[in-house]
């Protein structure tokens, strides 16, 4: 009978040295049915998450912080854009590449969740109110309203 020349025949009693593993399998078959589909997918959009929240102040600074710079933006800076976001021509490519995915990460995180809106906090009269104001409260949704009557 010809064999592959790759094949090589072992006795029976010799095949626990041959198949080995027994860590490995025992892991697998505890963790197996506790990482199902769902798990994993739920186990990288955390990942995906946690790199985000470290990186989406920077994200919102070097793009829109940038193009909203209170009159100050110059076509330079909006041409540089792309080289901040990578973390700068100074860095190595690794550093690049790992600063990019975590910019993606934080645009991705701005696209999951709502962000607070500031515009309930801003007040008309700083410190006291004036001589004379009513106020009311109005409460829609979950945002508080208040206004001079």
């Amino acid at each position: 009978m010809m064999m592959p020349a790759n094949y090589s025949v072992i006795a029976e009693n010799e095949m626990t040295y041959v198949i080995g593993g027994g860590v490995i399998e025992a892991i697998g078959a505890v963790t197996a049915p506790i990482w199902t589909p769902a798990n994993v997918k739920q186990f990288s959009t955390n990942i995906v998450t946690l790199v985000g929240n470290e990186y989406v102040g920077d994200f919102v600074q070097k793009t829109f912080g940038v193009l909203f710079n209170k009159g100050n933006t110059t076509w330079e800076d909006v041409k540089n854009i792309p080289t901040s976001m990578i973390g700068g021509k100074e860095q190595g490519f690794g550093s690049q590449f790992f600063h990019a995915l975590g910019m993606v990460a934080g645009a991705y995180n701005l696209g999951m969740v709502s962000v607070a809106n500031k515009a309930a906090d801003v007040s008309l009269f700083k410190g006291t109110e004036p001589t004379g104001w009513n106020k009311k409260e109005v409460t829609i949704g979950n945002t508080k309203y208040t206004y001079g009557a």
